[in-house]
């Protein structure tokens, strides 16, 4: 009787697993999941920008990403969808190499947030354009 209580508890052991490890088949079904669950996926929000949030990143705006690590510039090259894992593809701007960035689709704690080159280019620029420096000063800082 032991035997078929281990085997029991080994079948519901795996089926528990199962049901935690599935993930949306293709990137298709992983945005209709985020629209029908946004509470479940809140976290998948790295891309951040002035104005419409929920806005998709158009493929070759420029993102500053920031990290524990440090930051950078790139390019938003491709987006892929395998296994429970987004696959962002980037160019770092300044050197013109390409990675990829890896985002587990379950993983609460991303390590990078995105956040649009071009808002911060305006909130800077509107900053500028209010203080008192001359403009041939701003157009040194600008170039």
């Amino acid at each position: 009787m032991d035997n078929i209580n281990i085997m029991i508890e080994i079948m519901e052991n795996e089926i528990n697993n199962n049901i935690i490890c599935q993930y949306p088949s293709t990137l298709d079904e992983l945005v209709q999941e985020m629209e029908k669950h946004p509470e479940m996926y809140k976290h998948l929000r790295i891309f951040q920008r002035c104005g419409s949030i929920n806005e998709i990143p158009v493929f070759g705006d420029e993102y500053l990403a920031v990290s524990h690590d440090g930051f950078g510039l790139y390019r938003i090259d491709s987006i892929d969808y395998q296994n429970g894992t987004i696959i962002l593809t980037l160019t770092e701007t300044s050197t013109n190499k390409s990675l990829n960035y890896m985002l587990d689709i379950y993983n609460e704690q991303p390590s990078c947030l995105f956040i649009r080159w071009k808002d911060i280019w305006n909130i800077v620029l509107d900053e500028c354009l209010k203080s008192d420096v001359p403009d041939m000063d701003l157009l040194e800082l600008i170039e």
